[in-house]
């Protein structure tokens, strides 16, 4: 598996150009098929109305950390694409769901907006059968420590891009920040991982109908691994203009915390157990009112699922966590899945998993399918 280690004592812009001219060529492929897929999936008309879209999420992002944005300049600049495609590779899930339409754009708050029109028209999710991607989430509290690990559900054309990225320790004007290793795809600042503070952070999909313009979400990701404990990750989550439909979980050594957010809501779903399980449809009714679930999508079998397994037997170790995740228990409906076809190549599957035991500081991390296959180890 394809691993980046950034050097320390770089700038972020220069972190950025290392990443694209490291990657260059998938960078592209990448930001193509996502392009693609928003005319697709989304309500896009064309390539240039994306990169519109994309365009508009560059001055949130700046707003938002100057640091973060740097580096996805570094990462246009190194890539020789211009910086809307990089913002596509990374923000693709809240673009497919934000209306066509400029003048229906709104921007994202950083609390509930309870004046915002639930019904308003979003993207067109579940066109041709590909929207119903989905992640599994799982936390446990083991005899062998306190782990949180996910599957990464996408499109499965995203299984050659996804790789490990290694940040270390940075000072971003008075931020400081811990190193953090993330599971993410080429080009993209990162999707779930563990900083060397022991504060992890995971990641379900929700498909909102009230998207607005946010802040590209993988920099809500490396931004909430800055903080020292999981309870300050959740605040910075929940005061984040985010732009669509996301559930995020966050853990350290002794707090466990889960947001549901979609474009104008926020709401905490968790707030410490021995376990816990989510897919991608929402628990929180106001939440679920402005979100939707694709009809190809497994989310409830998954959740069933695990809820299931978890009642049958509480979870030992990394490598039990391992085993549950690349579960094909009823599959295609299962919580590792490929429901990619040679006449729907896009078609969802399992891209990768990522599980961390943060008591211990061991990271497992693995591209593709995992069933019977054997994670990478890191050490936070």
């Amino acid at each position: 598996m394809r691993t980046l280690e950034l050097p320390a004592g770089k700038p972020p812009r220069e972190w950025g150009r290392i990443h694209g001219e490291s990657f260059r060529g998938e960078i592209r492929s990448l930001a193509a098929i996502r392009i693609y897929l928003c005319t697709k999936v989304g309500g896009f008309r064309d390539a240039e109305s994306v990169r519109r879209a994309a365009q508009a999420h560059l001055p949130v992002l700046e707003r938002y950390h100057a640091g973060l944005y740097e580096e996805l300049l570094g990462i246009a600049e190194g890539a020789g694409v211009p910086p809307a495609d990089i913002v596509v590779a990374n923000h693709y899930t809240d673009l497919r769901d934000l209306d066509p339409d400029p003048a229906t754009w709104l921007p994202a708050p950083t609390r509930d907006a309870p004046d915002f029109d639930p019904t308003r028209r979003a993207g067109a999710a579940g066109a041709e059968g590909l929207g119903g991607d989905g992640c599994s989430v799982l936390w446990a509290e083991t005899p062998t420590g306190r782990i949180l690990a996910q599957t990464w559900d996408m499109h499965a054309t995203a299984i050659p891009y996804v790789m490990v990225l290694r940040v270390p320790a940075a000072n971003y004007e008075g931020d400081h920040a811990p190193a953090a290793t993330l599971l993410t795809v080429t080009g993209c600042l990162g999707m779930a991982g563990a900083s060397s503070a022991r504060v992890a952070i995971a990641i379900n999909n929700l498909f909102s109908t009230d998207a607005t313009l946010g802040v590209v979400w993988p920099a809500l990701v490396r931004r909430a691994l800055h903080e020292p404990t999981a309870a300050a990750a959740r605040d910075v989550i929940a005061a984040s203009p985010i732009g669509s439909g996301h559930h995020y979980f966050v853990a350290d050594r002794s707090g466990a915390f889960a947001i549901e957010a979609s474009g104008t809501r926020r709401k905490h779903v968790f707030d410490g157990g021995p376990a816990y399980c989510h897919t991608n449809h929402s628990l929180d009714p106001d939440v679920a009112a402005r979100s939707k679930v694709p009809g190809t999508s497994t989310t409830y079998d998954r959740l069933r699922w695990l809820e299931a397994d978890l009642a049958r037997a509480p979870v030992r170790d990394l490598d039990d966590t391992w085993r549950r995740l690349g579960n094909e228990d009823d599959w295609p409906r299962s919580v590792c899945t490929n429901m990619a076809t040679p006449e729907s190549p896009h078609g969802v599957a399992t891209c990768g998993a990522i599980a961390v035991n943060l008591d211990t500081g061991e990271l497992w991390a693995q591209q593709g399918l995992i069933h019977n296959v054997a994670a990478e180890r890191w050490q936070l």
